[in-house]
């Protein structure tokens, strides 16, 4: 259990919500890509808040009630901070980072009152009956890194997502390596299905956001 969990092999980021509380997302010291707070998962948490969807003096918030599905959640900080601002969200990733995932579920329930969060285990490119009917959102955060992983993360992509999904993928653009060729093949294949909005920087957290990372909203060609 969460509780059991040797906490110094942990330490804590804190992503601060408008009003003040703090989402505490553990991270590991040691691990793989999926045990850290990525910039990119910051950025796009913190866009979740933007009026767009969400302003307490206009009594807008397009997150209370809705569904949403994130995708290779790692620490849970953006669908953490999506079920604080009222959806309900399941937040998903491989086996190993279900320990991390539910960790920091039950460290920031505190924070979540009308919304909802839950961890399951998935696999990009296997069975996603569990998560169905489609969200209504989708989010991603810097999920483009391996290119064995495009093609099913694109089939997952398909699977989830209904013809009122909204995905909302957000990447930091890496020009090192073999990033540039991954990045080209996922948006190659996801063109083929799915049409792509790039969501410009005055439209996100004024403080929250950098040149190089892209937040997109996609949805299904119809």
């Amino acid at each position: 259990m969460a509780g059991d969990m040797d906490e110094s092999k942990y330490f804590v980021r804190e992503i601060i919500k408008q009003d003040g509380c703090a989402l505490k997302v553990k991270q590991c010291y040691l691990g793989d890509v999926g045990c850290v707070v990525w910039d990119a998962a910051i950025v796009l948490a913190k866009y979740l808040e933007s009026k767009q969807f969400y302003d307490p003096s206009s009594g807008t918030n397009l997150w209370c009630g809705r569904t949403v599905v994130e995708l290779g959640a790692g620490t849970g900080a953006v669908g953490l901070m999506a079920a604080a601002l009222g959806a309900n969200v399941t937040v998903t990733d491989l086996e190993e980072l279900q320990t991390l995932l539910n960790m920091n579920i039950q460290e920031n329930q505190a924070l979540i009152s009308s919304g909802s969060i839950t961890s399951k285990v998935l696999k990009w490119g296997e069975d996603v009956n569990e998560f169905l009917p489609p969200p209504n959102y989708i989010l991603m955060a810097d999920c483009i890194y391996y290119e064995q992983s495009v093609v099913p993360l694109v089939e997952s992509l398909k699977l989830l997502s209904g013809p009122g999904t909204c995905i909302i993928c957000c990447y930091e653009e890496r020009t090192e390596g073999i990033n540039p060729k991954v990045e080209r093949q996922f948006f190659e294949l996801l063109q083929q299905s799915f049409i792509c909005e790039k969501i410009p920087t005055d439209k996100q957290d004024p403080e929250f956001s950098s040149p190089d990372i892209h937040i997109l909203h996609i949805q299904r060609k119809i």
